[in-house]
């Protein structure tokens, strides 16, 4: 529904400009309690999963039973990164999280892919390097150890940085040639003009406007505006 304000001006339409998505997310479109939970038991598993690779390769003589667990974490990350990847080109396809706003083109699908692979093979690295080096070998103390250690979480977070700087691509590209549309705003971006009266920001946001990767914000063509509140699930 559209909310009419009141003694606003009908304004000019304004030359579009660039500027990146806030990384914040309103209040009223932060992701429920289940949602949180589940985020941090994606990144609880990723803690578990980049050093598994390196507790199978850096001890050696492991009895089946104590490595099962490990096979079983390994096995499924690198699926699920390999999964992502495949589907990376399908567009009814989305293994991700939208939240994270990583999944923004196929380019930035196959790098958060990646970020599931990489780690797995810098942490079989990492434990490699550690178990031909020994125990007391240099390598093996501290701070050498821990930099070896680093090399699946540094992959994860890079992939992280690539898919975050893929997924933004298309919507600057959008913007910068112009098929974004711009909407006119009021002075206190509380308002946009829908072309026949001004619309409350907090209540609806144009069909047409151009999403922020995250689905958190809409592109008013000078700036971002958040979206309005999600709706609560019946």
């Amino acid at each position: 529904m559209t909310v009419v304000g009141a003694g606003l001006p009908r304004p000019a339409a304004g030359a579009p400009a660039w500027c990146r998505p806030p990384l914040a997310v309103p209040a009223w479109r932060r992701p429920g309690s289940w949602r949180g939970f589940a985020m941090l038991g994606v990144l609880l598993f990723f803690y578990v999963y980049s050093v598994a690779g390196g507790t199978l390769t850096s001890v050696p003589g492991m009895p089946w039973p104590a490595d099962l667990p490990y096979l079983v974490i390994c096995a499924g990350g690198a699926g699920y990164g390999l999964a992502v990847i495949a589907t990376a080109g399908r567009t009814g396809v989305r293994l991700m999280m939208r939240d994270w706003g990583l999944g923004g083109s196929p380019a930035a699908k196959v790098w958060f892919g990646l970020a599931y692979v990489l780690p797995l093979a810098g942490s079989f690295v990492a434990g490699w390097v550690l178990r031909v080096a020994g125990p007391s070998s240099t390598v093996a103390t501290m701070p050498l150890s821990t930099l070896v250690g680093l090399l699946g979480p540094a992959a994860f977070v890079i992939c992280l940085i690539l898919a975050r700087v893929c997924s933004l691509r298309p919507v600057k590209r959008a913007i910068l040639d112009g098929r974004a549309p711009s909407f006119s705003i009021s002075g206190d971006r509380a308002w946009w003009w829908d072309g026949d009266a001004w619309a409350s920001v907090f209540v609806s946001a144009p069909q047409s406007a151009q999403r922020s990767p995250d689905d958190n914000c809409w592109w008013a063509g000078q700036g971002w505006l958040p979206l309005p509140p999600r709706p609560r699930p019946s």
